[in-house]
């Protein structure tokens, strides 16, 4: 087997021990090992042809799909870097993350290219579908280019420092942010998981969550590493859920809080013929409420359960091993992943003594490169390690994740709270400013505040407290949500719109205060 260095040689390695092996299910069709280079060399070469260049970006704008996984394949084996974006976002959105990384080529159905808006996207367009993208200088259909056969060559030298990709997530404010990845991050990423996972080339693993979370890519590069069949998962009811378990067998599952609840109500049909060959279950993106993890533990008797902590900027940063998961009933995240230092940094720069309150501060190979062309956000989050010698001080930077934690005397960590005002619904993170924006954009909210309150099922509701300015008509806020739902994806869209008579308060500096706003409304 050849060194891990790039995204792509998982793939080589794959392909040498099992070029048969099925890679990816999607329903009824399967594709090998062997298919999936074949196909990703064809876009590869299809990529460079049309004047790709070393480091450029790709986005993939598509729903999770056999495409999407050679797409992304396909850009690392050319140089590039692929752009996984989220398939519920709008024009509005597409435009800005395209711009935002100067994506060059886009791929995608033509149904959803043909939303985006002709300032949106420069460049080229691969498309799967019957009609070409407006939006785009030239384009190509995407289904004759993967079954051309063509083989790469030419391809630029990658190394394991390049930039490999990059996950857009909501940071504390403004608009989301790059988090750019190179393929160090991604291959450490597949290593360390598949390793506490004990993954083997028998997985069978649901890719249940989508490619642009974190989570679902490194679904996706576990898989791949240890030569896995990854099933692709599309509906989100809980009938079909647990008939994609039983279809493929599947062993290995990872989901986030919301996913849950769809699973215990097959109840009946669990305790009836219950899921023997699922091995392990994984969580991330929120803590599971007590009663579902009892409920999970009930149903799955055979079945480990993996409770997670991490966040993008540095992908995984704690689990809590299965023999430990009822540390999870007091809020536990665990203990530190393989080959990786937590630390609990206080606010004077010390390391927390035990069951003191501090930041979670995660040092170790998965740790990203920044944030896209936002360096003044980088160096906010990515900071010089607080604990390293001072002659190599500035040669290795640890990433403040602004989760505030604490560590008991066994070294196992509890999650504490937020310092800042993030809203997490549905396992996405979403900052208030995004909300506000939005309903700002109606050209009837003078000023807008958004903050999120606790939901079992969501993790988080959103609520909105806006002022309106004197045009708005009769104080009706409904046509308000109505504009959200139009021009946001669903877990962005306010659960509720209060009117507040007048400005909304301030603080000393003049900012909205959105502590005394959210204590106002939320009795």
């Amino acid at each position: 087997m050849r060194p891990e260095f790039t995204f792509h040689d998982l793939l080589a390695n794959s392909l040498e021990l099992a070029p048969d092996k099925p890679a990816v299910a999607d329903g009824d069709d399967s594709h090998s090992y062997a298919d999936l280079d074949r196909e990703s060399d064809s876009l590869a070469a299809a990529l460079l042809e049309s004047g790709m260049e070393r480091g450029q970006r790709v986005g993939v704008y598509m729903e999770k799909s056999w495409e999407a996984i050679v797409a992304m394949l396909a850009a690392s084996k050319a140089g590039a870097a692929f752009v996984n974006i989220n398939p519920l976002l709008k024009s509005a959105q597409v435009s800005y993350i395209a711009n935002d990384c100067d994506v060059r080529v886009l791929i995608g159905e033509s149904e959803r290219l043909a939303t985006i808006e002709e300032d949106g996207l420069v460049g080229t367009a691969f498309y799967k579908g019957d009609e070409a993208p407006s939006a785009a200088k030239s384009s190509r259909e995407l289904t004759g280019i993967l079954s051309g056969g063509e083989r790469l060559t030419g391809a630029p030298k990658v190394q394991e420092n390049d930039l490999c990709s990059i996950i857009y997530t909501s940071g504390s404010t403004g608009m989301p942010k790059g988090v750019a990845l190179s393929h160090r991050n991604l291959v450490a990423g597949a290593q360390i998981v598949s390793g506490y996972l004990h993954n083997t080339a028998g997985d069978r693993i649901l890719s249940a969550l989508p490619l642009n979370f974190d989570a679902g890519l490194n679904q996706f590069t576990t898989s791949l590493r240890v030569g896995a069949t990854l099933a692709l998962q599309h509906s989100r009811l809980p009938g079909d859920l647990l008939s994609s378990l039983r279809k493929h067998e599947i062993t290995g599952l990872a989901g986030v809080p919301p996913l849950w609840p769809m699973l215990i109500r097959n109840r009946k049909s669990l305790e009836a013929e219950p899921l023997t060959h699922l091995r392990y279950i994984s969580n991330t993106g929120g803590r599971i409420p007590n009663a579902q993890l009892q409920e999970l533990r009930r149903l799955l008797p055979t079945t480990d359960i993996y409770l997670m902590y991490g966040l993008t900027e540095a992908f995984r940063s704690t689990y809590v091993p299965p023999e430990e998961v009822e540390r999870g009933f007091e809020g536990c995240i665990g203990k530190a992943i393989p080959d990786t230092d937590i630390w609990v940094v206080t606010e004077d720069g010390r390391e927390a003594e035990d069951d003191e309150v501090g930041e979670l501060v995660h040092r170790g190979p998965t740790v990203a490169l920044g944030y896209w062309g936002n360096e003044e956000a980088t160096r906010e989050r990515f900071r010089p390690s607080p604990f390293a010698p001072g002659e190599i001080v500035d040669t290795e930077r640890v990433v403040y994740s602004g989760d505030l934690v604490k560590r008991d005397e066994d070294g196992l960590l509890y999650f504490v709270g937020r310092n800042d005002a993030m809203i997490k619904v549905q396992g996405y993170r979403l900052s208030p400013e995004e909300v506000e924006n939005l309903l700002v954009a109606t050209g009837e909210v003078s000023e807008a505040c958004a903050f999120g309150l606790p939901d079992e099922s969501a993790g988080e509701r959103v609520i909105a407290v806006v002022s309106l300015k004197e045009s708005a008509a009769n104080g009706d806020v409904e046509h308000l949500r109505e504009y959200c739902v139009e021009n946001a994806p669903q877990y962005m869209i306010p659960r509720e719109i209060l009117v507040h008579d007048g400005d909304l308060p301030k603080g000393p500096s003049g900012k909205i205060d959105r502590p005394k706003i959210k204590e106002t409304y939320s009795r």
